[in-house]
């Protein structure tokens, strides 16, 4: 198989799992670089992982094959960052620091040039680079945004009015009023009071009689 048949038929494999337009420029990427990529189950500690070069090995990158194609896309582009970080600085830097978050700018650049999001979350994006976190869940609007495209949206706490109720971890509460990110919810079991961020997912609660 050739080179440019071999780029061809990966790009063919991508295509299941991001935006149209963004696979050649991912594929370029993964089979330039030599990474060993993979498409895993679901991970609930994190959506993507990088780990550089060993005893051998290449590069090593691994994507949840659960996420929404945007999701996909940017998790992906997220552990290219720290692929070219590792490429230019070694361990010397830290992990999410100038040097990353300058990357995945710079790696980003081209999918936002080629304006193949949705609006929104191409702004979303562009404010989320002004103030690059470590991950895009830990932006609330970004995140917010992502979960808008997934099969089956997200319910966040903050959609529901005061008063309803809600299933989290197995319990059942009753969303009260806002502090600042979080609500205090009661707990309908123990009666006890806790602090819930308004993006936590929780599921409707309906009772029976009802």
């Amino acid at each position: 198989m050739t080179s440019q048949e071999k780029f061809n038929e990966f790009c063919i494999t991508l295509r299941k799992f991001l935006p149209a337009g963004s696979e050649d420029y991912v594929a370029w990427f993964l089979l330039e670089k030599v990474v060993h990529f993979t498409i895993t189950e679901d991970r609930k500690s994190k959506y993507g992982d990088y780990r550089q070069p060993y005893d051998g090995k290449p590069h090593q990158i691994s994507v949840n094959g659960n996420l929404n194609k945007y999701a996909f896309l940017i998790t992906t582009l997220h552990e290219i960052a720290h692929l070219t970080t590792f490429e230019k600085y070694q361990n010397t830097v830290q992990s999410h620091g100038v040097e990353w978050k300058q990357e995945f700018q710079r790696v980003f650049k081209p999918i936002l040039d080629r304006q193949i999001l949705p609006y929104d979350i191409t702004l979303a994006v562009t404010n989320y680079m002004r103030n690059i976190k470590a991950s895009s869940c830990s932006d609330d609007a970004l995140y917010r945004v992502l979960r808008r495209y997934d099969k089956n949206p997200a319910v966040f706490l903050e959609h529901l009015e005061f008063g309803e109720k809600f299933k989290l971890n197995q319990q059942i509460f009753v969303k009260g009023k806002k502090l600042r990110k979080r609500y205090e919810c009661l707990s309908v079991d123990t009666n006890e009071k806790y602090h819930v961020l308004g993006i936590a997912e929780v599921e409707e609660f309906k009772d029976e009689e009802e």
